[in-house]
């Protein structure tokens, strides 16, 4: 123990392999050093425990991401994510503030309702207090909703969210840089983002879309229509309708 202190705390290991003769009848479990406890303590690995729904809606991530400094064109500084955990299928939804995450809820899980004609079983957040406020805890007690929570810093248990976070900043940031848009237009290519991401192949998935994979279940559903996308950022021209412009007005 005391060249294992001159030598500034070396794991069992290499104390070992330094001098083989002082520990012939030792081995790991048996070395102990209060000090290496306390110095080199590291956290747990996380395991993620395996679990796959069978329907969609059963389980249903959320996050909330933001404030950014510059606000959107509307106003908004933060967006709301929805992830259904079986097709991994999401939505977005731009806030002003973040107490409007109670209301977005509520409409989520009515167009889920009488959209679908299904429901939410499982909500999986991160412990943000906008989601365990008096608004919305005894909403999701009245539905009968399973409400899960992340430990306190311990995003990877709320991963599949924080992921999706992450893939739709990455593809929103691409859309601005790429034709210059001013930065207030960050609300808009967060939604564009994600409506291409629904209709991207997912490794997860097989490759197919999340929208493909979404429709199996839901054939007959014309809500989540496709729209040919076009460059975001291209120039648009806009019809000016005969009633709405002077005898020497542009058309566009």
């Amino acid at each position: 123990m005391l060249w294992h202190i001159r030598l500034g705390h070396p794991s069992f290991l290499y104390m070992k392999r330094l001098y083989p003769s002082l520990f012939i009848n030792q081995d790991a479990n048996s070395f102990h050093c209060d000090i290496c406890q306390l110095a080199k303590h590291t956290r747990s690995t996380y395991i993620p425990r395996p679990y796959t729904p069978s329907r969609p809606f059963h389980l249903v991530h959320s996050d909330i991401w933001g404030p950014t400094r510059i606000p959107n064109i509307t106003g908004a500084r933060w967006f709301l994510l929805f992830v259904d955990d079986h097709t991994r299928l999401s939505w977005t939804f731009l806030m002003k503030e973040k107490s409007e995450t109670s209301y977005i809820f509520r409409m989520f899980y009515n167009m889920i309702k009488n959209q679908f004609n299904t429901s939410i079983q499982i909500l999986k957040t991160d412990n943000a207090r906008d989601f365990f406020n008096s608004n919305l805890s005894p909403y999701l007690q009245s539905l009968g909703v399973v409400h899960q929570s992340s430990c306190v810093d311990t995003p990877q248990q709320n991963g599949i969210a924080e992921r999706k976070n992450r893939h739709i900043l990455e593809v929103a940031r691409s859309l601005l840089f790429q034709t210059n848009v001013p930065k207030q237009f960050w609300g808009e290519a967060v939604l564009t983002a994600t409506y291409l991401i629904n209709r991207m192949p997912s490794r997860v998935l097989t490759f197919e879309s999340p929208i493909q994979y979404f429709q199996k279940h839901f054939p007959t559903s014309k809500l989540l229509t496709y729209v040919p996308p076009k460059i975001f950022g291209c120039t648009a021209f806009i019809h000016v309708y005969s009633q709405h412009r002077e005898n020497l007005m542009l058309v566009l």
